[in-house]
């Protein structure tokens, strides 16, 4: 296959110490198939210097940008508004390709020209920085039962296990006339950016392939990685949960069983709440749990139940007894300072913890 297929979207920011390796990755791919697409995001270092130089010395291969600072999700769009192949990916320019990536996309679509998949799901690595050490992707196992061998396809409508696999957005590639059909942008300025997406082509989607043979390699260990965020950006997390909500109970209208959306979605707000909590500075943690605590107020609670049911299935009991107190505390105005400090959040969950033991027991005598 000699045209290209694919598009690379690089979104940018002050990435003058790792943009080298991520242009070059996709460069030494084994297959010419695809273009890059380096959108510069307003980067105050010497981004613009390398981004132009790889421009000049590619020129029709590599499409430099500078647009002033829009996020990482206002850098995607621009890139998706420049592309004009058949396929679109995203890679961080702290992350890397594995060499075959493009020609193993290559020779799957080419098995099946007359089945065109609106998501192609790769399966990156996870690369830490501070060993040097590479491990599996954190959803590796379920991959592996979703798409058992390069080139498997599923309908995410009639298996909902897709919807568990991990959120990060570039791990997917997209169909361009699927991303122009169902109007798919990504909200700019806004930290968390891929979970909701996540949802929202998946449950749009009904051709999805899995390739398990490449992906990227994930940096794991950057301290600007919006992971690592301690201040005001955690806040976030409740415009990206507003959308997430609001797009949940749209889905259900009309619906007369329980959509299959909801313990991922619920999974994921509890835990990125709970974890958010944890990493938020003391400056932010306060206003961020009484956010919370407004936020889920407004979550039905019959969305606990299927969490806390299908929990039972692919969960282990602690992680469900955290789901448990996390819900209890975050609704309890009157216990929300259990979360406005490490050591008495620590000490206090051991207290509820033991109340729900005394509670289950006493159920059972």
């Amino acid at each position: 296959m000699d045209r290209e297929i694919i598009s690379f979207i690089v979104p940018a920011y002050n990435a003058e110490v790792t943009l080298h390796r991520t242009i070059q990755s996709i460069l030494n791919q084994t297959s010419d198939s695809y273009r890059i697409i380096i959108i510069n995001d307003g980067s105050t270092d010497k981004t613009e210097e390398i981004g132009k130089a790889y421009s000049q010395k590619y020129p029709g291969r590599i499409t430099y940008v500078y647009q002033p600072n829009r996020g990482l999700g206002g850098a995607r769009n621009h890139g998706i508004e420049l592309a004009d192949t058949e396929y679109i990916s995203f890679l961080d320019s702290d992350d890397w390709l594995m060499p075959h990536y493009v020609e193993h996309i290559a020779a799957q679509l080419e098995k099946n020209p007359g089945q065109k998949p609106e998501i192609i799901m790769t399966l990156p690595q996870i690369y830490d920085e501070n060993s040097k050490l590479i491990a599996d992707w954190y959803d590796q196992p379920l991959f592996r039962e979703l798409f058992p061998e390069d080139g498997a396809y599923i309908n995410p409508q009639a298996d909902s296990r897709i919807y568990r696999t991990d959120v990060n957005q570039c791990r997917k590639i997209l169909q361009m006339d699927f991303v122009k059909k169902v109007h798919f942008r990504f909200r700019e300025k806004v930290k968390w950016e891929d979970v909701f997406p996540h949802f929202y082509l998946l449950s749009n989607c009904q051709i999805c392939t899995g390739i398990g043979s490449v992906g990227f390699y994930y940096r794991k260990g950057n301290s600007n990685q919006i992971t690592a965020s301690r201040g005001k950006d955690r806040m976030d997390l409740l415009q990206v949960y507003d959308d997430l909500l609001t797009y949940l109970k749209e889905t259900e209208q009309g619906k007369a069983h329980e959509d299959v959306m909801r313990y991922p979605v619920m999974r994921i707000m509890v835990s990125f709440a709970n974890e958010g909590i944890r990493m938020a500075d003391l400056d932010t943690r306060k206003e961020l749990v009484k956010a919370l605590y407004r936020f889920f107020k407004n979550v039905p609670e019959a969305y606990d139940k299927v969490l806390f049911r299908e929990g039972k299935k692919y969960c282990g009991k602690s992680e469900i007894r955290q789901y448990r107190i996390f819900l209890a505390v975050i609704r309890n105005r009157a216990l929300l300072p259990i979360f406005y400090d490490y050591i008495y959040r620590d000490a206090s969950e051991q207290l509820v913890k033991k109340v729900f033991r005394k509670l289950k027991h006493n159920e059972t005598t």
